[in-house]
C-alpha cells in the first residue's frame, strides 16, 4: 500500500473521522497528565461498538498498534478524554 491510501489526523476533541467502512491502522496517544478516558470507536458516536481505551497512568506517549488493521463497519470515532493533548490516528477509508 501506498502512503496516500491511508489517512491521518491529529485530534484534540471527539470527532467524526469516517462516516463509513474503513480499516483503524495506528493511534498514539499524547497526553498532558495521566489520563484514562480516551476511546475509539466502530461507529459515529459514543454509541459505537468500543474498539479500544487509550489509557496513560504517567505523562508519556501510548501507542495503539494492532497486529492487522481493526476493521470498523459503522465509521470511525474518537472520543478525546481529559488530561490528552491529542491522538494521531491512522486509517484507511474502504
Amino acid at each position: 500500500m501506498e502512503s496516500k491510501e491511508y489517512q491521518w489526523d491529529y485530534v484534540a476533541s471527539d470527532r467524526i473521522l469516517s462516516h463509513g467502512a474503513c480499516e483503524l491502522v495506528f493511534a498514539y496517544l499524547v497526553v498532558s497528565a495521566a489520563s484514562t478516558d480516551s476511546a475509539i470507536y466502530d461507529g459515529e458516536d459514543t454509541t459505537g461498538k468500543k474498539i479500544c481505551d487509550l489509557k496513560s497512568a504517567a505523562v508519556t506517549g501510548h501507542p495503539f498498534k494492532p497486529p492487522q488493521p481493526v476493521y470498523c463497519q459503522r465509521g470511525l470515532y474518537v472520543d478525546v478524554g481529559t488530561s490528552v493533548s491529542g491522538i494521531f490516528i491512522q486509517w484507511r477509508e474502504l
